[in-house]
């Protein structure tokens, strides 16, 4: 996913490892600008703000793991 961005969207670029690859864009919305992320493997994705963005950097790298022990929410019974 290169190239030049549509309706408000910078280029995206990717990141990716063995693990997992998300294309990364900067998104001009009403609202502002965003970073939209997107799993390439599953098409999820989410669109953070700046302050959003500020708050991942607050947070410790226990919360990462805990948050990766169950990535898509708790087991339902």
């Amino acid at each position: 996913m290169t190239g030049a961005g549509t309706d408000g969207e910078d280029p995206a670029f990717v990141i990716g490892n063995e693990f997992a690859e998300v294309h990364v864009a900067l998104v001009r919305t009403g609202n502002g600008s965003r970073l939209r992320i997107r799993d390439a493997r599953s098409g999820r994705e989410i669109l953070l703000c700046p302050v959003e963005l500020e708050c991942l950097t607050w947070q410790t790298p226990e919360l990462f793991s805990r948050l990766l022990s169950t990535p898509y929410g708790p087991e339902e019974d």
